[in-house]
């Protein structure tokens, strides 16, 4: 057989060989920090929310309103599970823009810098 010879345009020498460009790799690499950085915040908030729910059960009883060593540990808990929440609420923004990232600019969508003033 012969050797065929392929013709492919000049490389443009500013992108590196994968052809992306460095601010979009760095875009890139801060968008998955972002993300690993709300997936270890979320996992903090849920097991201090466990935590704190097992303190609330293992109080003395009744566990009722009257009981005001209970209430205070059961809000307690409901603080950390709002925590929680608002951690897991953060996570799901920051994957959101990394698929933007990844996916690349869409007509309506909101950057995710701003994202977080709007919401």
């Amino acid at each position: 057989m012969g050797s065929v010879i392929h013709s492919y345009p000049p490389a443009d020498p500013s992108r590196p060989a994968s052809g992306h460009s460095a601010d979009e790799l760095s875009r890139h690499r801060e968008s998955v920090a972002e993300v690993e950085a709300w997936a270890i915040a979320v996992r903090k908030a849920k097991r201090a929310a466990h935590d704190s729910l097992a303190r609330a059960n293992d109080a003395p009883g009744p566990h009722e309103s009257t009981n005001t060593i209970f209430v205070g540990l059961y809000e307690a808990h409901l603080r950390d599970r709002e925590a929680l929440f608002a951690a897991m609420r953060e996570l799901d923004m920051a994957r959101d823009a990394r698929r933007a990232i990844a996916t690349g600019p869409t007509d309506g969508a909101i950057p995710f810098a701003d994202r977080k003033q709007v919401g």
